[in-house]
């Protein structure tokens, strides 16, 4: 990684990097209002120097999605090259994006919930954002890396979405929301049948349909198999600052859905060996579905352990009442 002359945002380096620590007072204006937006979904009043927390916690990510995105030209690809103008509307509706899953995720650490008022809303915006720009996603619909004649004409991407941008938009749109929310809710069955109890909340669900409207299909997937990796540093992040000694699995899937949209360069374009290549690897449905059941598979395998470790006696995992308004259930 290196900070070159922006050809993407028409930024010289110096004004790249300037413009992330502009991002980081922007959100340090923009954390009160996310504060205060958090208190009003909850019952629960906010703990102490927790409107702080979240205000230096919102310009330091305001700031490290510029400098990834805007001075590491983190989400430039070959095969989406949006308008010089739709290349700013992709970022705002980012940092759109990014707000929300400030709000949900401070709404979960303190109540175990992610309200509807969040994830209903931003869903609908993230497909009406797809749908009526046409230019802000971060991998078309479909992309195929596979045929013959790649390194000469490229990736093959079907007629019908150079011919229909604002459909396209829609498509994609729809189909991370379906897969997100899909995903989710197949895991939460699950770790339900597997644990005995619930690991996941609806909550999560609902979270998920609203990230895939803004991120699509393919970057979905890695949101869910990142959130458990992210678990772990978010994990002690909220232990050291809020002394929590559970967090459920809302802002793992928030951390892991920010790595994907600061870092989807690297991830979309990882070739470790010419023989193993995630692009390839996405536009080839029989590879896809071998991933998907490797991955559930594995999944089952974790939460076995999980519920073996904790009848055991090795180690004590103790919940919080389940209220009659739907909070959630923190993960193991």
């Amino acid at each position: 990684m290196q900070i070159v002359p922006n050809s993407f945002f028409h930024l010289t380096a110096d004004q790249a990097c300037w413009s992330s620590v502009i991002a980081f007072f922007i959100g340090l204006g923009f954390g009160p209002l996310i504060a205060a937006w958090a208190n009003r979904l909850c019952d629960v009043p906010p703990r102490r120097h927790e409107t702080l927390i979240t205000t230096l916690a919102t310009g330091f990510l305001f700031a490290l999605g510029t400098f990834a995105i805007v001075a590491l030209e983190g989400q430039r690809i070959h095969e989406v090259i949006p308008s010089v103008v739709w290349r700013n509307g992709r970022l705002v509706s980012h940092f759109v994006l990014l707000t929300l899953l400030i709000t949900a995720t401070a709404t979960d650490l303190r109540e175990y919930i992610i309200p509807d008022w969040i994830t209903y809303p931003g869903t609908l915006l993230g497909v009406s954002l797809a749908t009526a720009s046409g230019d802000v996603q971060l991998i078309h619909f479909w992309v195929d890396w596979n045929h013959p004649l790649v390194t000469v004409m490229g990736p093959e991407i079907p007629e019908w979405i150079k011919l229909h941008p604002h459909l396209h938009g829609l498509a994609w749109s729809l189909a991370g929301a379906v897969s997100g929310a899909g995903i989710t809710w197949l895991s939460r069955l699950i770790s339900s049948f597997v644990l005995g109890q619930e690991a996941m909340g609806l909550g999560d669900v609902t979270l998920m349909a609203m990230i895939g409207s803004f991120l699509g299909w393919q970057p979905m997937v890695f949101v869910f198999l990142l959130a458990p990796f992210c678990g772990i540093f978010v994990g002690l992040v909220v232990k050291t600052m809020l002394n929590r000694p559970y967090v459920p699995y809302g802002p793992y899937l928030s951390a892991a859905a920010l790595v994907v949209l600061f870092f989807w360069k690297w991830i979309w374009q990882w070739e470790p060996t010419p023989r193993v290549s995630i692009r390839k690897l996405f536009g080839d449905i029989p590879s896809l579905a071998i991933l998907a059941a490797v991955s559930f598979v594995l999944m089952c395998v974790l939460l076995g352990i999980a519920r073996w470790w904790r009848g055991s006696g090795l180690v004590t995992v103790k919940f919080p009442d389940q209220s009659p308004s739907g909070d959630e259930p923190p993960s193991l």
